[in-house]
Parts: structure tokens; sequence; C-alpha cells
């Protein structure tokens, strides 16, 4: 042991960090080689492939059509549903724009028919033939409604089934001295 001891270099250089072990087991190098081994080249092969001749093609496979025409086929339907979709897209395009004119039409139809049911124009139309007359200030006035919103009123009450059968009853009531009365 005091052999190895000796014959192990200690090149800490004042740090005792380095592993002396190490240094002994590993081999010492004292500069380069003296008769390095030249390097060889490797050998490029060349491939040479066999000709081969080929014989020519003697007709087109029946499938190679089937295939073509297929193609052809879906290219051809491609297209014709690119020209229906844009038709379709033009006519949704107009009939939004006719929408948009009867929005506004029906707006303004609307508007002028709110105008037409002037309530003070419909009272004076009612007042000045005496079908409707207005309530004094003593007067008290029933308004029933206990039916539905409607009104009816006839220009002419001697038109259409009112007026036969009151016709009938003038008819009868003449004839009849003692039933008029």
């Amino acid at each position: 042991m005091a052999a190895e001891r000796k014959s192990r270099r200690f090149t800490t250089y004042g740090s005792v960090a380095y592993k002396t072990e190490y240094q002994s087991a590993a081999p010492q190098r004292r500069g380069p080689e003296r008769n390095p081994r030249p390097r060889v080249k490797p050998r490029e092969r060349t491939v040479a492939r066999p000709r081969v001749q080929v014989r020519p093609q003697e007709a087109i496979a029946p499938v190679a059509i089937l295939g073509f025409a297929a193609v052809l086929l879906c290219a051809v339907l491609l297209v014709m549903s690119g020209a229906q979709l844009a038709m379709v897209k033009d006519e949704t395009n107009a009939l939004r724009t006719q929408m948009r004119q009867l929005e506004q039409e029906e707006d303004f139809l609307l508007a002028k028919y709110e105008v037409t049911f002037d309530l003070k124009a419909i009272e004076a139309q009612f007042t000045a033939d005496g079908s409707m007359v207005k309530a004094g200030p003593g007067q008290v006035v029933y308004l029933d409604l206990s039916e539905g919103d409607q009104v009816v009123y006839y220009d002419a009450a001697e038109q259409g089934l009112s007026g036969l059968v009151r016709k009938a009853e003038q008819f009868l009531s003449n004839l009849l001295p003692g039933a008029g009365g």
C-alpha cells in the first residue's frame, strides 16, 4: 500500500475537490500519437439496373374508361349544382328585397288605415243624420257591454231579409184594418 501511495500523482492545485483515485486510474495521454491510421474512403458501388424490355400497351382498360367517365360526370354535376345554387341565391336576394318593400308598404298602409278612423269625423256623420244623439247634461245613458264588440250599421234598411220581413208586416197590416194599430 505504501508503494501505491508513492506512485499516485496528486494534482489538486490547492483544492482537495479532485478525486485522486480517478486520476490515477485514468490513462495519461502524453501528446498526439506518432503513427495515426490513415482514413480510408468507403467504396462507392454503382448499381446497375437490369434493362427490361417492356411491351407497349395494346388497349385502354375498360375500368380506366369507366373511371374517367365517372370523374367527368361528377365534374359536370358539380358545375350544374353550383349554377343552381347561384340562381337560388339570386332569387333569395330578390325575394328579400321584395319583402323589405312590402314591409315598408305595409307600414304606410297601416298608418293610412289608422288615420281613416277619425272619431270626430265619424261622430259628426252620425249626429248629422240623427242616427246618434248626444246625451244632454241631465240625461242618464246606459251602455250594455255584456256581448262582444261589434257594430252593424245599415244605410238602407229596406234591403235584404229584414226589409222583406218589414214589407210583409206592412202589407198584412194594410189588409187587416183591426190588426194594424
